[in-house]
């Protein structure tokens, strides 16, 4: 029915790494089912030394999250090729095209997270059953803040409770503010939730891998996907999404004088869903 697309490496990037990837992994896998579903977590870029984020963490991983993880590697080996071209040392679109080229193909959905995000159904359903039923398109979700003084203190091997508890925190702690964004993304902060069919992603080559510089790369899906299906439709109703902030820490990405995707050349300025240059070898094919 889904599979879950996060990345990330094995180096403490931003506050609390570890605990965040565990609380969301687990968390995720809680809401997992159905039988061909699964969580794959691309570990990019780690130095070769050292073991990837979700090894790193395996103690702290429940025995559902560890039977639905799979793991794909790219070693800095890999990385060289892109290495001149940008200040990053892990590239999204690089990373969720390895895990979607090798989904499970039996799979109708696509969802494009991160691991800092913990979902919580308006029912008592499942992930793959609150969507099972929709038509083809690109989903969206709001994304509510909860800071770190409250979810640094969740059990992170106790997924059920930690669902539980946000979502009392959502509604008793006023965290369930929606943010809006442009047209083309529907929310803020879009790229923590994207649910699509997998053919569909399939046919447009991807993830947009001239993106190297961060930022952006949500927005140039949705431009792409609105293509084909009009702009991305919310599921809102169906669930909530609760972002573990982590900000004690500046990252590259968040720093005022960093470099990013051109906005204009790559969501703004397209006219196509495609991209041709990429199409037969994105993901690391090879």
């Amino acid at each position: 029915m889904l599979s879950v697309i996060v990345y990330g490496r094995n180096d403490n990037y931003g506050y609390n790494l570890h605990k965040r990837v565990a609380l969301s992994i687990n968390c995720m896998a809680e809401m997992l089912d159905a039988v061909d579903d699964e969580i794959l977590f691309v570990d990019y870029n780690t130095p070769d030394d050292h073991p990837t984020c979700p090894e790193a963490i395996r103690d702290t991983l429940t025995a559902r999250a560890l039977r639905l993880l799979r793991i794909f590697r790219v070693r800095p080996a890999q990385h060289q090729r892109f290495r001149n071209r940008t200040h990053l040392m892990a590239l999204e679109p690089i990373a969720r095209n390895v895990a979607l080229r090798r989904s499970n193909p039996d799979n109708r959905w696509i969802l494009s997270t991160n691991t800092d995000m913990i979902f919580v159904p308006r029912d008592d359903r499942a992930l793959g059953d609150s969507v099972s039923d929709l038509a083809p398109a690109l989903y969206h979700l709001p994304r509510f803040e909860v800071p770190e003084t409250l979810w640094e203190g969740l059990d992170r091997m106790d997924p059920c409770g930690s669902i539980a508890e946000i979502g009392r925190w959502g509604s008793d702690l006023h965290l369930n503010e929606i943010v809006l964004g442009s047209s083309t993304v529907l929310y803020d902060g879009p790229g923590d939730f994207q649910l699509a069919p997998r053919s569909d992603l399939f046919g447009i080559d991807g993830f947009d891998e001239r993106m190297l510089l961060g930022w952006h790369v949500d927005s140039n899906l949705a431009r792409r996907l609105g293509f084909l299906h009009g702009p991305p439709r919310s599921v809102v109703d169906r669930l909530f999404g609760y972002h573990c902030d982590h900000t004690r820490q500046v990252t590259p990405a968040h720093r005022h004088d960093r470099v990013q995707n051109d906005s204009v050349r790559f969501v703004d300025g397209l006219t196509e869903p495609t991209i041709p240059e990429q199409a037969s070898n994105w993901g690391l094919a090879s």
